[in-house]
């Protein structure tokens, strides 16, 4: 059944997409807070590359760019980069030798890992001024979000995660 809106009027999809904007602008601001630090290191887009290998270990290049939505030879140097600056490692794929993978070295680890436990930590603030009660319908809300957009998305589509 519909809920009552502020104005009296029944509140809707659009009202649950409005609260659901509403809140994801608040998770970006935590994202973006939580990467300040690691963004004076490296690029967005390297910092979405590092995070992939870290979750998903050694990938391909080419499935790296599709996943970071760069051309192939732009990922070459943005690869490039992450292995200068020691923040990655090539290796060759023993499963096809023809492939390079791309795999994080412990710096890149440990860049993703900080900002992953700073995100942590500032959602466990802000929860953590909600009542219990409030708290356990918040994490339900997420989790039937998140089964959903996975659902959208279908199998397979994004095996890369989180943009940011």
């Amino acid at each position: 059944m519909p809920r009552r809106g502020a104005g009296g009027g029944t509140a809707g999809v659009d009202d649950t997409a409005r609260a659901t904007v509403d809140a994801s602008r608040a998770l970006v601001g935590v994202a973006v807070r939580s990467m300040a630090q690691a963004l004076e290191e490296v690029t967005l887009t390297q910092y979405r590359t590092l995070l992939l290998v870290v979750t998903h270990g050694p990938l391909r290049s080419g499935l790296l760019a599709e996943h970071v939505g760069v051309h192939a030879s732009s990922f070459t140097r943005l690869a490039d980069r992450l292995v200068q600056d020691g923040w990655a490692t090539r290796q060759e794929n023993a499963a096809n030798r023809r492939e390079v993978l791309l795999a994080p070295t412990e710096s890149g680890r440990r860049l993703v890992e900080d900002v992953m436990r700073r995100r942590e930590q500032e959602v466990a603030r802000i929860l953590a001024a909600l009542p219990a009660g409030r708290r356990r319908v918040v994490e339900q809300g997420m989790r039937a979000f998140a089964g959903a957009a996975d659902e959208v998305a279908g199998p397979g589509d994004d095996p890369g995660g989180p943009v940011i």
